[in-house]
């Protein structure tokens, strides 16, 4: 199970913890990290992408998504099923017993589970958000576009992404740097957020325009009536007979139905109006780090460079 759902991603957040404590030890002690070190890091790593496939497992069973890393869905296996509901929860445990064996003596432990604890919570609390931006009917999702707010979709971009993906790996190699400045730590998290959201809203176009063989899923977002940026930005362009195009068709499983969202999507120039948003959320990202006094900037650009311009 840990085999099947844990490696096959581009495994950033693990990586990120690893080159936060090298660009903090470096900036600090001017030394490179010692083979314990790294081998350390890595471990915390590792505890990421072990709950990375927590959100998952969980999330592709939610959704009841189709693929997951150019391999079928974990619970779409014949011998898993809904069995992977607990894997899910064995995946989650797994977490807290790498840092309880390899962290419990040290000063910072309980630093380290609190702040797990806390960005596990945002995570599902985000993803609350997104599973209640549609209206349920007898258990069963009914279209409502006006709960689709570009308010509603920041929240869930900040909760549901931005705390696991960015400031969760920034702010564990800050712990095990040594770094105690709770400004330090605010000023992280307040540029994670930023980055966290340009990052949901290129997975959001890369859903619906990327392709399948390289960002290694079939999107469907569309099908799953998800409150996404493009349709949110899409409502607010629509006039009144695309307006009603995208509500006639919008959260519906069938081909036809999705290739007339799409089709609305490009008559709206959105891959135009995605790659203004991309420039100019780079741009700004790049003017706040100018002002960044507190971390090193390499810290927050070598996040940046992994997601400027990606395509999967």
């Amino acid at each position: 199970m840990m085999d099947y759902t844990v490696p096959g991603g581009k495994l950033n957040r693990g990586l990120t913890v690893l080159q936060v404590h090298r660009t903090l030890t470096q900036s600090s002690s001017e030394r490179e990290l010692t083979p314990t070190e790294v081998a350390r890091s890595s471990v915390l790593g590792w505890a990421i992408e072990f709950l990375q496939a927590f959100f998952l497992v969980a999330d592709d069973v939610m959704d009841e998504s189709q693929t997951r890393r150019d391999q079928p869905c974990w619970y779409k296996r014949s011998e898993v099923g809904n069995i992977a509901i607990n894997d899910s929860f064995l995946l989650e445990s797994f977490v807290y017993f790498m840092i309880d064996t390899h962290f419990g003596t040290e000063e910072y432990h309980k630093q380290l589970i609190t702040l797990f604890q806390e960005v596990v919570l945002q995570t599902e609390v985000g993803q609350l958000l997104d599973l209640t931006s549609q209206k349920m009917v007898e258990g069963k999702p009914e279209v409502d576009l006006t709960r689709f707010t570009l308010a509603r979709y920041k929240k869930i971009v900040k909760y549901k992404t931005a705390f696991y993906t960015f400031y969760l790996p920034v702010a564990i190699g800050m712990i095990t740097s040594g770094v105690t400045d709770t400004k330090a730590f605010e000023v992280a998290k307040k540029i994670c957020c930023r980055m966290g959201e340009y990052f949901q809203i290129q997975d959001d176009f890369l859903d619906c325009f990327g392709d399948p063989e390289v960002i290694g899923k079939v999107g469907t977002d569309i099908q799953d009536n998800k409150c996404s940026w493009l349709v949110v930005h899409a409502l607010d362009r629509a006039t009144p007979s695309q307006r009603t195009t995208i509500e006639d068709n919008y959260g519906v499983w069938d081909d036809a139905k999705v290739n007339k969202i799409k089709a609305i999507y490009k008559e709206l120039d959105m891959p135009k109006v995605f790659a203004t948003y991309e420039e100019e959320s780079y741009t700004a990202i790049q003017k706040e780090l100018d002002s960044v006094t507190h971390l090193p900037r390499d810290v927050f650009e070598l996040l940046l460079k992994k997601i400027y311009k990606r395509s999967k």
